[in-house]
């Protein structure tokens, strides 16, 4: 799963960084939790905001072709797509990993596709290896002109003037890619989005100027992208447009692993390193701890300009499957994650119109993570064919803090965090997260 001013049609990464390219770093946390009131309250009451319906069929379906703005970046050389990628191995161009993920990653997704229903119909006639063509020829030009975190370059200049969706490249439309790419996985009919009178609330608040956190677990390397797919497909482009302007919250690594970046770079990305990793290369130490300090100044800023809606995941990384109980357990959120946001609405004097939701995904099936936490670049793809689930619990209100002593203050935010963190598990519940 960093940035210069992101704004709501502005991507990838932040302000200046002095890390090389290609290090392995990991995860995504932060540092400190709000103190916040109803956090229990729940997704499946009754209130005075409007539902919003399912579309009645996905305005737009899964591609057949490959499209024609994406045909230009494969070469004309009369090669199959396993001798390009193995002479550009052998240039040293790609390296033997990437050949082996990329290929192996194809040959799972065809096989993912066999497994669609009957009525699945033309969603199983995505173009698996036309796509994957030009997914190489993306992590072929991320290897030969990498410019993230080269020391001569900081994180946000782009060798390419601007995107379709976002000001990274004046010739490709890396968010379309990635959507494309998730789409034909996904059963649409058999998916869902509870909480939906939520997001009616959550589109009059952004419209107005104000900020929306989703507070969230995190499953899947295509989170992102399955955000975009559920609103765009289950409730039209009104809604597709705020999926499509979150600003997420990720770590360094998806700006650092090649495979990923083709798919980064079509989202808004502020990134961070976590506690955990923040010391695993000593000498980089003191720049991780600059880049995290401009990430947070940098989310300031947007909510000081308001109208962002910024998803975040407290527990720090994607959940796994259980080996005791074989589910897909949900990570804990933690406290000084929680706070560190709001502390940041705080700073930037937008306390007032910054609201907190949760956000409950249950995705884990389409992409998922390895079952050991952290490992090297370039870990195994494997995808599969699946219904997704995503539930938006109620707004959660911040409670008074007037007179209470710093021991008060810790056990209220601790207690906070536990309730919004169970209000996510009840919408994890509620569109069947447990049964992955």
């Amino acid at each position: 799963m960093g940035l210069a001013l992101l704004s709501s049609s502005e991507a990838f990464t932040l302000s200046p960084s002095l890390l090389p390219q290609q290090r392995n770093a990991r995860g995504a946390s932060c540092t400190a939790a709000p103190s916040l009131r109803n956090a229990k309250a729940g997704v499946g009451k009754a209130h005075m905001v409007a539902s919003v319906s399912k579309v009645g069929q996905r305005l737009e379906g899964v591609p057949s072709t490959l499209r024609e703005e994406f045909k230009f970046m494969i070469p004309d050389d009369g090669k199959t797509l396993q001798q390009r990628v193995a002479d550009y191995v052998a240039a040293g161009e790609l390296t033997a990993g990437d050949e082996h993920v990329m290929l192996n990653w194809m040959q799972n997704y065809k096989e993912a596709l066999s497994t669609a229903p009957a009525t699945a119909g033309e969603d199983v006639k995505f173009p698996v290896e036309e796509y994957f063509a030009t997914l190489v020829e993306l992590v072929h030009k991320e290897r030969t002109r990498p410019h993230y975190f080269n020391d001569d370059k900081p994180t946000g200049q782009h060798y390419e003037e601007h995107n379709y969706c976002h000001p990274d490249s004046k010739f490709f439309d890396y968010q379309k890619f990635g959507v494309d790419f998730t789409r034909p996985l996904v059963d649409w009919p058999k998916s869902s989005l509870v909480g939906t009178h939520n997001l009616a609330k959550i589109k009059d608040q952004l419209t107005k100027g104000e900020n929306v956190v989703f507070f969230s677990n995190h499953q899947s390397e295509s989170d992102t992208h399955c955000i975009f797919t559920l609103f765009q497909d289950q409730l039209g482009p009104d809604f597709g447009k705020i999926a499509s302007d979150i600003v997420f919250m990720a770590g360094e690594r998806v700006l650092r692993d090649a495979i990923v970046v083709p798919f980064s770079r079509g989202c808004n990305l502020l990134t961070v390193y976590s506690k955990k990793h923040i010391d695993s290369e000593p000498e980089l130490k003191t720049a991780k701890m600059s880049h995290n300090q401009r990430t947070m100044k940098t989310l300031g800023m947007q909510f000081a300009k308001g109208g962002t809606c910024m998803w975040f995941a407290p527990s720090g990384g994607r959940d796994r499957r259980s080996a005791e109980t074989g589910k897909v357990e949900p990570a804990p959120f933690d406290p000084n994650s929680v706070q560190m946001v709001q502390l940041v609405a705080e700073g930037a004097g937008a306390k007032e119109k910054t609201h907190y939701y949760t956000m409950a995904m249950a995705t884990h099936n389409i992409f998922p993570p390895p079952a050991a936490v952290g490992g090297e670049f370039g870990e195994e793809r494997r995808v599969q064919y699946t219904q997704l689930g995503i539930a938006i619990g109620d707004e959660i209100m911040p409670a008074s803090t007037e007179g209470l002593t710093k021991p008060q203050l810790k056990a209220l935010r601790v207690e906070r965090c536990q309730g919004a963190f169970d209000t996510m598990v009840e919408g994890y519940k509620a569109v069947g997260g447990y049964e992955q």
